[in-house]
């Protein structure tokens, strides 16, 4: 009999060996991971065509997520006339490979990628390698989230000046969810969870203990990433400091790491990360778990409750209602919850930090009428929709806060999409790369990650580990002056 887990793993190991698709005139060519040192020579060849915009995107786990793009791009050239080569890459590849072709006067055109918020375009446009899009951005700023309009409004340190240098289109944050069986055979109830900050966390601890009582000796209360190998520590890590109302950088950009209270906030932060897992309440591979670990521990059910920066949690049991999915959406509408973030310690609400999808047009392109042609088009409310629901479904929602009124989006039925979006309508803020580009070199180097690390691994207490993490922001920060 073929267990649930055994088709949680072949689908998601399927997801990981898709390989690089390239779409030139509408003919798809696949490459494998296998091939992946060849791609930089590859992606070359694609990119000279000077006649051709050319496109670098995201590639999708699934083949359905990159028809999307496919059929976008193709529906453009047709209502255009202008033509494109798009080449679909992983997210572990297009932002090196972006940075190396620039340096290499080889450099695409338009460019998006799910992480390149944080990783490259704060930094492209420091160094004035993208394209101004003021123009494109100004006349539709009243139809799109604050938050979303602020994330693309980056510092040139060439110009010196402030401006628009990607268009938004998709926002994510940091959600919690929770298996309400597990809850319940704990002897708790969704109604018991507190909405005040230490008592929260410590709710889930109890239901560790009380699970533990009851002999179920795999399952973790809590779900919190602790490695160095993704960005879901980072995220995580970084809720934890919003919570405390712990400002390390301002929105004029001033690093404000040497503020009183700054650094006793750090050390209680990774004081409680460490707590958690030295006192058994995370799972002991969370320390090594890359951005799906979590999701895989929460699925297989090792965890009780998880912390994710997507929807992607519950979205991977959304399937079609069929009676092969049955399982699949049990799971979905009656087993996995997802919950509002407690308050501050403080007693205020919580604030989400906001990861905003964007794309870029690359300044020295020779194709700026298309590339801008293209942008115009994507980001139409009707073609953000059908990217979002269909490419992501639904894991990203749409900065267009009209679109919100799309019975997918205002699903009051849907116990995971309903509290999303009461969670994206509620107050939220940029990441502080928006503010400061070199954050995203804080972020790229994981120092928060590495901190509790040095701490759990190295025996380094938690005072001396944040000294050397504050030290290596404010080497990072002077890099960047």
């Amino acid at each position: 009999m073929v267990t649930f887990k055994q088709i949680l793993r072949a689908l998601i190991l399927a997801g990981l060996t898709l390989g690089l698709i390239t779409c030139a005139q509408g003919t798809p060519v696949i490459q494998s991971d296998a091939d992946s040192e060849a791609i930089p020579e590859g992606l070359e060849t694609v990119a000279v065509a000077d006649d051709k915009l050319t496109i670098w995107w995201t590639q999708g786990f699934l083949p359905e997520e990159n028809e999307v793009i496919v059929q976008l791009v193709a529906d453009w050239e047709q209502a255009s006339g202008f033509a494109a080569n798009l080449v679909l890459l992983p997210d572990r590849d297009i932002l090196g490979d972006t940075q190396r072709a620039i340096e290499e006067e080889r450099s695409p055109d338009v460019v998006f990628s799910f992480p390149a918020d944080t990783n490259l375009f704060p930094r492209l446009a420091w160094l004035d390698q993208l394209a101004d899009v003021s123009h494109l951005v100004e006349p539709i700023q009243d139809t799109i989230t604050p938050t979303a309009l602020e994330s693309v409004y980056y510092q040139n340190n060439v110009t010196q000046t402030r401006s628009y240098y990607a268009l938004p289109f998709g926002q994510n944050t940091v959600h919690l969810h929770y298996w309400q069986p597990l809850l319940n055979e704990a002897g708790l109830y969704n109604d018991e969870i507190p909405n005040t900050w230490n008592e929260f966390w410590q709710f889930w601890q109890t239901a560790h203990a009380q699970l533990r009582d009851q002999g179920k000796d795999t399952v973790y209360g809590i779900g919190l990433c602790l490695s160095d190998l993704g960005t879901d520590t980072f995220w995580q890590f970084e809720q934890f400091l919003e919570a405390r109302n712990l400002e390390l950088v301002d929105e004029q950009g001033t690093l404000r790491i040497d503020d009183p209270g700054i650094r006793q906030g750090l050390i209680d932060t990774i004081q409680q990360f460490v707590g958690f897992y030295r006192d058994g309440y995370i799972p002991p591979a969370a320390v090594e778990w890359t951005d799906s670990g979590n999701n895989i521990s929460f699925l297989e059910q090792q965890s009780l409750m998880t912390v994710n920066s997507t929807l992607s949690v519950p979205f991977s049991q959304r399937q079609p209602d069929t009676p092969y999915n049955r399982q699949s959406t049990d799971y979905y509408f009656n087993q996995i919850r997802t919950i509002p973030w407690p308050n501050k310690p403080d007693g205020s609400p919580h604030r989400s930090i906001l990861s905003i999808k964007q794309l870029a047009i690359l300044k020295d392109t020779d194709q700026l009428e298309a590339a801008e042609s293209f942008a115009a088009y994507f980001i139409q409310p009707a073609n953000i929709d059908k990217y979002l629901q269909l490419a992501t479904k639904g894991r990203i929602f749409p900065v267009i806060r009209s679109l919100w009124q799309d019975p997918f989006w205002n699903a009051v039925n849907d116990p995971h999409l309903s509290l999303a979006l009461q969670q994206h309508q509620q107050d939220t803020r940029p990441s502080y790369q928006v503010y400061a580009p070199a954050y995203s070199k804080v972020l790229q180097d994981n120092v928060w990650a590495k901190a509790i690390l040095q701490v759990l691994n190295d025996g380094v207490s938690p005072e001396q580990a944040t000294d050397q993490a504050i030290a290596r922001v404010k080497q990072i920060f002077g890099e960047w002056s």
